[in-house]
């Protein structure tokens, strides 16, 4: 048995190329098709470059079903949050972790070395934790390398699980024994985009996810940690991009699309909330809610001067 003292990650880190944010929006028939057909999966890293045309990255998918372990669904922004948790550890340099430090990190709750995660949170979490480590990647990007000059237009192909890791039950973590995440190498989803694709990354302090008197639930996660990198990567973009986020589009990248009408509200309130908690902390000026009609459509927002 092993005592191993943490300090965990006080920012957080996303990856944020086209590649990272094709992997956790695959349609369901997209991930049937991977994985039962063995079909190739395609990430268009550029549309209609100079005079090649698009350029493609390829990659495929497979599950570890060992144990019968078996997966039906795709991966998600729930899993993706988790992911990005354990690999903000990895960049502070921690080479564990525990599902009471990723909670803290998907709610923004890093201050609070008390707050644990509820029986279906932490359920929530070792799923997450086992679908990253049971899911692997086969990735070549030489097309995409010689073209665009990733990796300094050196060919890159990576076999790899999505989160590289094996689960310890037995392990003392700051005095207190626990099941701990132990991390065997860096992720392939922040090499890609952090190494080979030259930084395409967003990064904020953790305690923006901490919205006060707001439940951590499986779906507000989801839809909280999503807004944060729309918001996130508008600000590094500011002059390509436009300030407003649709809710037909966080519906859809975070399989909201067929709740029914009154979690859809709730869904649209989740937001306006997490917004005014993004004004209070500086990182928006402004917001507002934009209709089509009588429906509410989207929300548009002002940026901080510099």
């Amino acid at each position: 048995m092993k005592n191993i003292q943490l300090y965990p990650a006080k920012t957080l880190v996303f990856p944020n190329d086209s590649f990272a944010k094709r992997l956790f929006n695959l349609t369901e028939d997209d991930y049937r098709q991977a994985l039962e057909e063995r079909k190739i999966v395609e990430v268009n890293e550029k549309r209609k470059f100079k005079n090649f045309g698009d350029v493609f990255t390829p990659f495929r998918i497979r599950v570890d079903d060992q144990n019968n372990f078996t997966l039906s669904e795709p991966l998600e922004q729930f899993h993706f949050a988790v992911l990005c948790a354990c690999i903000s550890e990895w960049n502070a340099g921690n080479r564990y972790t525990t599902p009471s430090i990723i909670y803290r990190a998907i709610s923004g709750k890093i201050a609070r070395g008390d707050a644990e995660p509820s029986k279906d949170q932490l359920a929530d979490i070792l799923v997450a934790i086992d679908k990253l480590m049971r899911t692997q990647i086969a990735v070549n990007m030489t097309n995409s390398c010689k073209n665009l000059k990733y990796n300094n237009g050196n060919a890159y192909k990576i076999i790899s699980a999505i989160l590289p890791a094996k689960r310890v039950t037995e392990t003392t973590i700051n005095g207190k024994e626990t099941t701990v995440i132990s991390f065997d190498r860096e992720s392939p989803v922040w090499e890609i985009a952090a190494n080979v694709k030259n930084n395409q990354v967003l990064s904020c302090d953790a305690t923006l996810l901490n919205v006060p008197n707001q439940q951590n639930t499986h779906m507000n996660i989801a839809v909280k940690t999503y807004i944060l990198r729309r918001a996130l990567e508008i600000i590094a973009h500011s002059k390509q991009m436009v300030p407003i986020i649709t809710f037909a589009d966080v519906f859809k990248k975070c399989r909201l699309e067929k709740i029914n009408r009154d979690k859809k509200y709730d869904v649209r309130k989740t937001i306006l909330i997490f917004f005014e908690h993004l004004k209070t902390q500086g990182l928006v000026e402004d917001f507002q809610l934009n209709k089509r009609g009588p429906s509410p459509y989207s929300v548009s927002f002002t940026l901080p001067e510099k």
